[in-house]
């Protein structure tokens, strides 16, 4: 089997990660990981890119927890994939993976993407051969202004059921509940954002997914296993 972390935040960029790129690199090494990717929060969401001024510089800070990571990853023989987590309406907490794209991307055809429509922002991962993943939908947290719509029929690729991040079983059990509904994979995460939440909820394959874009499509087409904790046990 080959295990795969798809929710991941670094200290370096998410302003909320306890851990930096090397140290949750090294964790995931440690447990016997394939690979993970690194899921940012966008500068949309709780992140240092948000601060500088100019779209390049949001992006120059953007990127540099993924960069780390790779590094480290190349270093210690696991794979990292890049990716980010793109966050609607702030701080309402609609959240979504974005999968699949080049950090070159963000420098030119996601220029003021923070300002699109969710949809605007989901035809432009397509088109650029990448997929959207629906984080946590039913999460219910202090810092979120307003309960999330589940926007029935939005082009997403995939919803996260089960995310380490959720303080309740009842919100994964919500979005299981969707995913069916809707017709679309599901996928797991822990949503770690240090060292001491790794590999509560993950995905896993039992063919290791040639590359990035194979990894995305295996994902499209559901052919993966979830791998989760139940926080009620």
């Amino acid at each position: 089997m080959y295990f795969y972390e798809l929710h991941c935040h670094t200290s370096e960029t998410s302003r909320c990660g306890r851990s930096t790129a090397r140290e949750m690199v090294e964790a995931y090494k440690e447990k016997g990981f394939t690979g993970m990717v690194i899921t940012d929060h966008f500068v949309n969401g709780y992140s240092f890119a948000a601060l500088p001024e100019t779209w390049k510089e949001k992006m120059d800070a953007f990127v540099k927890g993924y960069y780390a990571a790779k590094e480290a990853g190349d270093e210690m023989g696991l794979k990292v994939y890049f990716g980010f987590e793109y966050t609607l309406d702030r701080p309402a907490g609609e959240d979504y993976l974005a999968l699949g794209l080049k950090p070159e991307h963000l420098y030119k055809e996601f220029v003021d993407c923070d300002q699109w429509t969710i949809e605007a922002f989901i035809d432009q991962v397509h088109a650029l051969g990448g997929i959207v993943v629906r984080a946590h939908p039913y999460r219910v947290a202090d810092y979120m202004s307003k309960k999330a719509e589940e926007r029935p029929g939005l082009n997403i690729d995939a919803v996260e059921v089960f995310n380490g991040g959720n303080a309740k079983e009842l919100y994964n059990l919500q979005a299981l509940e969707m995913a069916l509904r809707g017709g679309k994979p599901i996928v797991a995460g822990s949503d770690t954002h240090g060292v001491g939440s790794t590999a509560t909820n993950y995905i896993g394959f039992e063919e290791d997914p040639a590359d990035y874009a194979d990894f995305c499509r295996q994902i499209k087409e559901g052919k993966l296993f979830v791998v989760h904790k139940n926080k009620d046990q």
